[in-house]
């Protein structure tokens, strides 16, 4: 489920870690005295040295020349891109950049590019970072860290707080280091994999079988046969109870390198059933490979919702591309023995099949993909990609409607580099041009 970036979005020679986080988690209070690394500000120069143009929207910017040069020069520290700043090229020195910065103006005249002034240099940003690995290491913890040269401080990313690591960051107080560690209220305790709940039972708990983003319900004994027989589960059909209960099948996801899965409850919200499975060694990073762990479940019907329901892995919407993953049952189960007709067991027509890109989003230039367009209040304005406001005076042709039930519109979207740069927007023949705009987008009614 992943998407092509822009490479130089990330800051050059920035510290990363294994193929992205398995799951979005909060925050928890800045450890030691030292604050989140989101926190920390992104170092920039005064904003008199920004102009309105160039507007850099790719890899465009001529960053190879100006590292050349940078350097020749003393006290150089590093190179990154500012895409808060219309992309523009940030070189780092220690001392006074003054000199520096009427230099690049002169030697790269029209370029995008400014100097700043950091507090420690490279060098010790990197000896910095190797002290602070020597002491984790003797720790039993999941961690990671790098130097974020574009904020001039060593990163920490911590699974869990312990008072040994809390011991150890004492020890670096005053230097600069940020940390990122989770609520850790939030966490999961560690444990082994529960065999019962509040209303279910587990039957089968095996990786690698079946598919993943996928659900599915059995509500007698041949339609369990045929769902045994989906997964591809070698064991024992279970004995069930269908008179008083139900079997639904979750097609959990993992990376490889985090196959430590755990189904800890079965919930119902309103009208949705869902799996809350979570990772117990809460690791920072997970490869984003997408293999398959079969957990299935006997649910008691009482415990299921009164009326038509929808089965999902968690509580969020399935992700874009796997619509497979929400089951309809489109009739009431919750009554004993009841059992649907098969047109009542569906997936959900309405959940998109293909990714779009959005607003937010980024993109390669020359390449294009599709984009789903919210125009409730017009198409002036399409959006931000690549970090910049796209915005046009065209009208909406005839052929881009109607819109949808949602007030959207897919259309397809081309990145081009220039002065300026420009996003064509294409739906049946019809392309829409649009511009960058310094200006925020205003609010919709």
């Amino acid at each position: 489920m992943s998407r092509s970036l822009v490479p130089l979005m990330v800051v050059l020679g920035m510290f990363a870690a294994a193929c992205g986080s398995p799951e979005v988690r909060p925050l928890g209070t800045p450890s030691a005295g030292f604050p989140q690394c989101d926190d920390v500000p992104t170092l920039a120069a005064p904003p008199d040295a920004y102009r309105a143009e160039p507007i850099y929207v790719g890899n465009e910017m001529p960053v190879d020349e100006v590292q050349e040069w940078a350097q020749s020069k003393p006290d150089y520290q590093g190179i990154w891109i500012d895409r808060d700043h219309n992309g523009w090229i940030t070189v780092a020195f220690t001392g006074d950049v003054g000199a520096v910065q009427q230099d690049l103006l002169e030697v790269f005249p029209g370029v995008g590019v400014v100097a700043v002034e950091v507090e420690t240099s490279e060098a010790d940003l990197q000896s910095l970072q190797t002290r602070l690995h020597g002491e984790l290491v003797r720790l039993d913890i999941d961690f990671g860290s790098g130097t974020y040269e574009n904020k001039g401080v060593v990163g920490l990313d911590v699974s869990r707080m312990t008072p040994e690591l809390e011991a150890v960051l004492e020890g670096f107080a005053g230097e600069p280091l940020c940390v990122n560690v989770p609520d850790q209220s939030l966490l999961p305790e560690l444990g082994p994999q529960p065999s019962v709940g509040d209303g279910w039972r587990l039957l089968a708990d095996e990786a690698m079988v079946g598919e993943p983003y996928r659900t599915g319900i059995a509500f007698d004994a041949e339609s369990l046969a045929a769902l045994w027989l989906t997964i591809g589960l070698n064991q024992t059909i279970p004995d069930v109870d269908f008179e008083s209960e139900v079997v639904i099948w979750f097609g959990a996801v993992y990376g490889s390198s985090c196959p430590n899965l755990r189904l800890d409850d079965v919930v119902v919200d309103g009208a949705t059933i869902y799996a809350l499975i979570v990772l117990p060694d809460n690791p920072l990073a997970c490869t984003d490979d997408a293999n398959p762990h079969a957990y299935v479940v006997a649910v008691e019907r009482s415990k299921l919702p009164v009326g038509p329901f929808a089965i999902q892995l968690d509580a969020n919407e399935p992700p874009q591309g796997a619509p497979e993953e929400r089951t309809l049952v489109l009739v009431d189960l919750s009554q004993p023995g009841s059992v649907p007709t098969a047109d009542q067991i569906t997936g959900d027509p309405s959940l998109p099949g293909p990714s779009y890109l959005r607003s937010g989003d980024y993109m390669e230039t020359g390449f294009p993909q599709p984009y789903r367009l919210y125009a409730h209040c017009g198409i002036e304005w399409l959006g931000e990609l690549n970090g910049v406001t796209w915005r046009t005076e065209e009208e909406m042709p005839a052929a881009w409607g109607p819109l949808g039930d949602d007030q959207t519109v897919v259309v397809e979207v081309t990145l081009s580099e220039g002065n300026p740069p420009t996003v064509e927007a294409s739906l049946n023949g019809a392309t829409v041009t649009y511009l960058p705009e310094n200006e925020p987008i205003p609010g919709c009614d």
